[in-house]
């Protein structure tokens, strides 16, 4: 008996992990964009807006500020048209 019971507290002691679980887990942003737990999403909080990583700590989502701004994209906008090929007569050769 006593030999089970302390099997049984041991047992009880060791922490209880599933990768299932904390794989569901998702942050969710103002527009209502689930965010997978480690991944980085742009957010604007009163008017500023930063680049934050979903994050846990103490067993609660949380977002974790990661860099100041938000690159949105490379290209310049608006976008500019695509370039136009010069129409003028063919001299046959070729500039490769």
């Amino acid at each position: 008996m006593r030999v089970m019971l302390t099997f049984l507290l041991a047992f009880a002691a060791l922490p209880v992990h599933s990768d299932e679980a904390a794989s569901t887990c998702a942050c969710i942003n103002r527009d209502g964009q689930e965010v997978p737990l480690g991944e980085i999403a742009c957010l604007t909080v009163g008017g500023k807006s930063f680049l934050a990583r979903c994050a846990m700590s103490l067993n609660v989502l949380t977002w974790r500020r990661v860099q100041d701004g938000c690159v949105v994209s490379q290209a310049p906008y608006p976008f500019s048209p695509a370039p136009q090929i010069a129409k003028g007569p063919r001299t046959g050769q070729s500039h490769l």
